[in-house]
């Protein structure tokens, strides 16, 4: 701070007689010390008013903006909670339709086993009196299996020689035809010759 010549220090004003007569700030005359000191100490009192005033101005548009952060954190968090219960609910509703879902297939699945269930099978006549008869044996391939040795095969008797043909190609033309176009021998090139 800096030091106003015209004006006493604040050393010489608590040293000296209070009913001395010195300048002011508060004054264009000369003015009893005492009183100036009075009218500091009122002038100070007052800034130190205002500024505990300002503080609490401050301090309570701080707190009003955090409350206001406060609310839209809170807001944004039950927005995120709302959207997780509603995605939540949208699961639980396909996982209940598809239970549903399953639960009428199973019915309909044991309808028609209890519809057959009931059905009488009745066997053709010649089955069941073969089973009566004769025990079931199993089914299986009556072909001898190979076992490496030379063997003679019958000839198949055909007349025509056309073998199992079908009808339809059984039929030549009168003149076998002959096979038409030529061969090309392959080029030597490719096969080192």
């Amino acid at each position: 701070m800096t030091h106003i010549p015209r004006l006493p220090t604040l050393e010489a004003i608590m040293n000296g007689s209070p009913h001395e007569l010195v300048d002011s700030p508060f004054s264009n005359d000369k003015m009893e010390a005492w009183r100036a000191q009075s009218l500091a100490l009122g002038a100070s009192g007052a800034l130190a008013a205002f500024h505990r005033l300002y503080e609490m101005v401050r301090n309570d548009a701080a707190d009003a903006s955090a409350r206001a952060d406060e609310a839209k954190a809170r807001e944004a968090l039950v927005a995120h909670l709302c959207d997780q219960v509603a995605a939540m609910q949208e699961r639980i509703n396909r996982l209940a339709d598809a239970l549903e879902e399953r639960q009428r297939a199973d019915e309909e699945k044991a309808r028609q086993q209890h519809r057959l269930d009931e059905e009488e099978i009745t066997l053709p006549p010649d089955i069941s009196e073969k089973q009566a008869s004769a025990p079931p044996k199993e089914i299986g391939d009556d072909t001898p299996t190979p076992d490496g040795h030379l063997h003679s095969v019958a000839a198949k008797e055909d007349a025509d020689n056309l073998g199992d043909l079908p009808e339809e190609l059984r039929e030549l033309p009168d003149p076998v035809p002959e096979p038409k176009g030529s061969v090309i021998p392959p080029p030597t090139a490719l096969f080192g010759s």
